[in-house]
């Protein structure tokens, strides 16, 4: 009897046909979203390819023949404490890398060049621009996303501060051990690691009140990476000159927020890694592991679980 693969996601035809062709031994059936599945729901669904979110991680709880996940999101803090030890996790880390640094440097840019001057702002009180030249870049999380924010901003003349879980001194990339020190440093600060148990609320009240008056905070990550509360002083009192978010807590936040009453805060609603044809391309990802899988090679992007991502 042969395994049976679900896939879950706005698969197009066309893909839908080559998955199929890659492993014509497995059973394959798709479902345009998580309800559909669940709807249909198969127990004996061996290989599960879908989203990273709460979702996906319902279902799993209802696979006791799960052996692989893949997930369509670079982030798995959703489904990996949801699913079986025993069960491989693949990701898309790294598939959207581009449009996400792209996100980040838009919000640092619009932060400073558009924002402080509204278009009905008389010339009279019009303020000063400044630019991104010799500014302090703090980007914690070094790894696809941000190495490729790193790559953008040494572009505008930023001086890159690097920082990842682990130090690597001969990169020059410091270890979360040194945030004390280094967010007293920085002129922009944003954030690009993955939610785990060590990175959440890893911008804290206490840290916020060490950053420099006017530092701009960018928040690719997740929202509980900050304590959401303490940013929202820390924009009132001034320490922060402005935020960029692309997560928060909860999505979307409610019309009365007061994140949304600032005019130095932008807020997109967890679009940054958006692609107009960013199914096709895990389509792509999802068929060579699918291929590795059949030829009994090692799978590509294989989540750690002692790590988190």
């Amino acid at each position: 009897m042969s395994e049976i693969l679900a896939v879950v996601g706005n698969i197009n035809a066309m893909w839908q046909q080559r998955i199929k062709a890659s492993r014509p031994d497995l059973t394959v059936s798709f479902y345009s979203d998580a309800q559909d599945l669940e709807h249909h729901l198969d127990p004996g669904i061996t290989i599960l390819a879908a989203g990273g979110g709460r979702a996906t991680q319902n279902i799993c709880s209802q696979l006791p023949q799960l052996r692989w996940l893949q997930t369509f999101s670079s982030g798995v803090d959703g489904v990996i404490q949801a699913v079986a030890p025993h069960v491989t996790i693949t990701s898309m880390k790294g598939l959207n890398q581009i449009a996400v640094a792209q996100h980040a440097m838009a919000f640092i840019l619009s932060l400073t060049r558009l924002t402080p001057n509204l278009g009905s702002t008389p010339r009279s009180q019009q303020v000063l621009l400044a630019t991104l030249e010799d500014k302090v870049h703090l980007i914690v999380g070094y790894g696809h996303i941000g190495q490729q924010i790193g790559a953008y901003s040494i572009t505008f003349g930023m001086t890159v501060d690097a920082m990842s879980r682990t130090a690597r001194p001969d990169q020059n990339i410091s270890g979360f051990s040194e945030l004390d020190e280094r967010i007293t440093q920085a002129d922009v600060i944003t954030l690009a690691c993955p939610l785990t148990p060590e990175t959440t609320r890893l911008i804290d009240r206490e840290r916020l009140q060490r950053v420099k008056p006017g530092t701009l905070l960018i928040n690719i990550a997740r929202g509980e990476v900050v304590d959401q509360d303490a940013v929202v002083d820390a924009l009132a009192e001034g320490r922060l000159g402005g935020a960029g978010l692309d997560v928060t807590i909860p999505e979307p936040l409610p019309m009365d927020h007061p994140l949304l009453k600032f005019p130095n805060v932008l807020i997109t609603p967890h679009v940054a890694g958006n692609l107009p044809d960013y199914m096709d391309r895990a389509a792509v990802w999802l068929i060579d592991n699918l291929e590795r899988d059949r030829d009994g090679r090692p799978l590509t992007h294989v989540v750690n679980r002692s790590d988190g991502y």
